[in-house]
């Protein structure tokens, strides 16, 4: 019986034998990405597939045609295991390319947090380093094909190492940022996720999109993925606003009030809560705050906009309207 942990590369092998085969209909990449979806393992073991059969292609061929060769003619019905053993042979031929780049190395894993209004800078385990906000739950995964980080919560700002043998992916659920090596910034929000490019090129794409589409985000500009999973164009993005918080400010520039008491809400160990009140979510301001003293944007509301800032029984600030 095969051990339980290599059952997610014994799945991922059959699915990407089906991929390659072409019998692969609309249905069937819907359940691909609903398994890809459903376990972050899942998705990784399909992508080392990619990349191996994408490192084979610099094996002799007549090499690869005498490691994939079955030893007998197949039957229809066992057509598909023949192709998921020459995927695997494959993987061997592809295997002994790596070992003459690569030493073995074991699995490295990490995990780190941090509280409301902390921040830090931790150094991952390839010599790359990422940037925490406030609120921010990561975990990683290095070994010597790919680099996996998955985003459970808040925003991090990544400085990759270059190495184009093993991508650096973030997983942000509802999308993916995939690069060989620059400084951007993913940010995951309950219904959104939002990538901003500093240097390099990195590619984006949602849960849900096609297999293989990704847009391409490159320096001053930003993508969006948003809650069904598709990623939307690149645009111009306010990189150094939206990256005040590593200098210790909340820049508000034109924001709706929903959005500036959730911003703020991020940095306190009680949110700020708005009452309801016709059109009090979209009223806008412009202005600076301090990340370690959110009570200066309470102190200063009434003073930008009609409203009344009243505390709760429960430690919790509500604003209202006049």
């Amino acid at each position: 019986m095969r051990p339980a942990s290599d059952a997610p590369r014994a799945e991922a092998a059959k699915w990407f034998a089906r991929t390659r085969s072409g019998e692969l209909d609309a249905a069937g990449q819907a359940e691909l990405q609903a398994w890809r979806a459903a376990d972050p393992r899942h998705a990784y073991e399909y992508r080392v597939l990619e990349s191996i059969w994408q490192a084979a292609a610099e094996v002799p061929a007549d090499r690869l045609r005498a490691l994939a060769q079955p030893r007998r003619r197949a039957s229809s019905s066992g057509r598909r295991q023949v192709l998921a053993l020459s995927v695997t042979a494959l993987a061997v031929a592809a295997g002994v390319l790596f070992w003459q780049q690569y030493q073995p190395a074991s699995v490295q894993t990490a995990e780190y947090r941090t509280a409301p209004g902390e921040r830090r800078v931790v150094a991952l385990p390839d010599g790359s380093s990422a940037e925490l906000n406030s609120r921010t739950h990561l975990k990683v995964r290095f070994d010597a094909a790919a680099r996996q980080v998955e985003l459970l919560e808040g925003e991090a700002l990544f400085a990759v190492d270059k190495d184009t043998g093993r991508p650096f992916v973030v997983d942000a659920g509802l999308g993916t940022a995939t690069v060989t090596g620059t400084r951007f910034d993913v940010r995951r929000d309950a219904e959104e996720v939002r990538v901003m490019v500093e240097s390099g090129s990195v590619r984006v794409a949602g849960r849900q999109d096609e297999p293989g589409r990704a847009v391409s985000v490159t320096p001053g500009l930003g993508a969006r993925v948003g809650a069904q999973g598709k990623v939307e164009p690149p645009q111009t993005a306010p990189v150094a606003s939206a990256l005040a918080w590593r200098a210790g400010q909340i820049v508000f520039s034109d924001a709706d009030l929903a959005s500036a008491v959730r911003e703020v809400s991020r940095y306190r160990a009680q949110p700020i809560v708005l009452a309801d009140g016709k059109g009090l979510a979209d009223l806008r301001l412009t202005s600076v705050f301090r990340i370690d003293d959110t009570d200066a944007f309470l102190t200063a509301l009434p003073h930008i906009l009609p409203v009344t800032v009243r505390k709760l029984p429960d430690g919790r600030a509500e604003v209202v309207a006049h």
